[in-house]
C-alpha cells in the first residue's frame, strides 16, 4: 500500500465508542422553541431539547457538533411537536405547566422564544422503528416532559424505563426484544403507557 499524503494531518473518525442514551427521566434544557406549521397546515410548537445534567450532559449537543452534514438538523429523537389543535392543548398545557413548575419565577407569557433555556423534566422511553432496509431496532426518544419534582417517580416506574414501545403500539420487556416484533401478540398491550399516567 502506498503512503497516504498527510497522514498525520487527517482527522480520524469513527474511534468513539457510542453509548446509547437509556430510557427514563433527566433534567433537561430547551434548546430552541418555534411555532411549525406542517406540510398539511397543522401547527404546532416545535420544542428541542437536550440533557442539562448528568452522566449524558450535552448528549444531544455533541452528537449535533460532530454531525459533518452541511444540512444538518438536531436529532429528531429529542424534539416533540405539541399540536396546537382543540384536542392536543391539553397536552401543551402540561408542557407549560411542567416548565413553570421547573424553573422559579418563570410564568408562560405567550412568546416560545421565552422557553429557550428554560430546565423541565424530559422523560425519553425506548421504541422500535424500521430502518431502510425493511428490518427494525431500537431508539430512545424523547416522549413526555415532566416537572423536575416528578423524575424520581420517573425513573422508578419500569413500565417507562424498561420496556420498549413497538411499531404496533404494544410495550414488551426491553430483556425480551430481538427485532421484528411489531406483531407481537397482543398479551402485552397491558404495558401502554398513558400520557396522564404520571401528574406534573
Amino acid at each position: 500500500m502506498e503512503r497516504i499524503n498527510n497522514w498525520e494531518e487527517i482527522e480520524e473518525k469513527g474511534t468513539s465508542d457510542f453509548i446509547r442514551l437509556s430510557a427514563g427521566g433527566y433534567i433537561g434544557i430547551i434548546k430552541s422553541a418555534e411555532e411549525h406549521t406542517s406540510e398539511s397546515g397543522n401547527k404546532s410548537l416545535k420544542i428541542e431539547c437536550d440533557i442539562a445534567e448528568g452522566n449524558f450532559k450535552d448528549y444531544f449537543q455533541k452528537s449535533y457538533d460532530n454531525n459533518p452534514n452541511a444540512d444538518k438538523k438536531w436529532d429528531n429523537n429529542s424534539t416533540r411537536y405539541l399540536g396546537l389543535g382543540e384536542s392536543s392543548l391539553p397536552f401543551l398545557k402540561g408542557f407549560i405547566t411542567s416548565v413553570e413548575k421547573s424553573n422559579t419565577g418563570y410564568t408562560w407569557n405567550w412568546d416560545e422564544k421565552s422557553l429557550v433555556g428554560k430546565k423541565v423534566g424530559i422523560v425519553y422511553q425506548y421504541e422500535e422503528y424500521e430502518k431502510q432496509d425493511g428490518s427494525t431496532a431500537i431508539k430512545t426518544k424523547l416522549n413526555q416532559f415532566r416537572s423536575l419534582d416528578k423524575l424520581d417517580e420517573v425513573n422508578k416506574n419500569e413500565r417507562i424505563t424498561k420496556n420498549v414501545k413497538l411499531l404496533n403500539g404494544n410495550y414488551i420487556p426491553i430483556d425480551n426484544y430481538n427485532g421484528n416484533q411489531s406483531q407481537a401478540s397482543q398479551e402485552n398491550s397491558e404495558l401502554r403507557i398513558a400520557d396522564d399516567e404520571l401528574p406534573f
